[in-house]
């Protein structure tokens, strides 16, 4: 039997609260490329606001119980996407301990290629083949959870107002044009809650959070321009950011901040159950998804055929546009064109990347 191991993986954050530490664990996200000094100044301002990020310490206590939940079975490791331990060095490790077999869970539910694909170009090893799990929201245990959490609270607020505002990480609009599953995976994930509560229509929402300024169009609403724009509000939110599972930045300030203090501005009283974190409802749902996969097919990762750097410089992109009458351009990029001329726009590389996943011509 081939030596088997599961990795668990999560994006990462600064190894030390400080300006520099700040700035390179920023930089490592920008692949290489460090961020100007009010962006990499804004985040340290930001992690400073709430005290650090317990993100770390959480995902290895997620990590040891699972470790020791599966004991012999498999051995478990564990690797950061954008700070130490890095995926290439873990499997490197694991390449000297001869693991031959590798299931591959990211602690992020649901599949995009905005980010579980970011983890996916790391995987590389002439000596280990591995499986990757693409989603994961589905688990019972995990839904029950977010439902059990979410009837805490409102059998709290008892017969006041309220409303549930689901919240997900927010991608690029281009994603709908080229068929990324998580948009549709966040609906899913949000109705098989509601289900579960019975809740009515009028009762929740769906919203996005934490988009960066990257030159193009986000998935809307977002959370703080949807509670600006409502003109009435219930007495209480409940805030549940499904698309992540422990306590970090986005949760803490993206929600815990801002749409807290937003709250308090417009007189609604602010609520967010606790996170999964290393509740035993969450390993348990990560114990379920590794033994439905860990006896499924592995096999050697080509990363740089099978994946793409959505940071990556552009390399003449002007011939696509050139050649791409006879497939589909999201609608931003035909309004540029519109405006300022085809010779004057070029496809932006994740764009170009998308292009060629979906259709098959390749562009270089």
């Amino acid at each position: 039997m081939s030596k088997r191991a599961v990795l668990m993986m999560t994006f990462g954050s600064p190894e030390k609260i400080s300006y520099e530490g700040v700035a390179e664990f920023f930089t490592n996200i920008r692949r290489g490329v460090r961020p100007e000094p009010h962006e990499i100044q804004t985040l340290y301002d930001n992690y400073v606001r709430i005290g650090g990020t317990p993100l770390q310490r959480i995902t290895r206590e997620e990590v040891d119980l699972v470790a020791s939940a599966l004991g012999e079975h498999a051995s478990v490791y564990f690797a950061n996407k954008f700070s130490r331990p890095f995926i290439t060095d873990v499997i490197k490790e694991m390449e000297n301990d001869g693991i031959e077999e590798c299931l591959c869970l990211i602690l992020e539910p649901h599949y995009s290629y905005y980010s579980v694909m970011g983890y996916e170009k790391f995987l590389e090893s002439e000596q280990i083949r591995f499986q990757i799990i693409k989603e994961w929201y589905q688990e019972p245990s995990l839904l029950h959870y977010w439902a059990d959490e979410i009837r805490n609270i409102s059998d709290q607020i008892r017969d006041d107002s309220y409303k549930v505002i689901f919240s997900a990480h927010s991608v690029p609009v281009l994603a709908l044009d080229f068929g990324d599953p998580y948009i549709d995976q966040i609906y899913d994930n949000t109705r098989l809650i509601v289900e579960i509560l019975g809740l009515e229509e009028d009762q929740y929402t769906n919203t996005w959070q934490s988009e960066s300024d990257i030159g193009i169009p986000w998935i809307k609403p977002d959370v703080l321009e949807y509670l600006r724009d409502e003109k009435e509000h219930p007495d209480h939110y409940i805030f549940v950011p499904i698309a992540f599972i422990s306590e970090h930045i986005e949760v803490l300030f993206d929600n815990d901040v801002e749409c807290k203090e937003l709250c308090h501005e417009l007189g609604v009283t602010y609520h967010r159950p606790p996170m999964p974190n290393s509740d035993s409802r969450l390993i348990k749902a990560l114990l379920s998804t590794i033994q439905s996969h860990i006896d499924g097919d592995y096999c050697y990762f080509q990363p740089q055929l099978e994946t793409f750097d959505e940071l990556e410089a552009p390399s003449n992109t002007g011939k696509i546009l050139e050649e791409s009458e006879d497939i589909q351009m999201p609608d931003f990029v035909k309004k540029l064109i519109a405006i300022k001329g085809r010779e004057n726009v070029k496809m932006p590389y994740l764009v170009k990347k998308m292009l060629e996943k979906k259709y098959g011509k390749k562009y270089d």
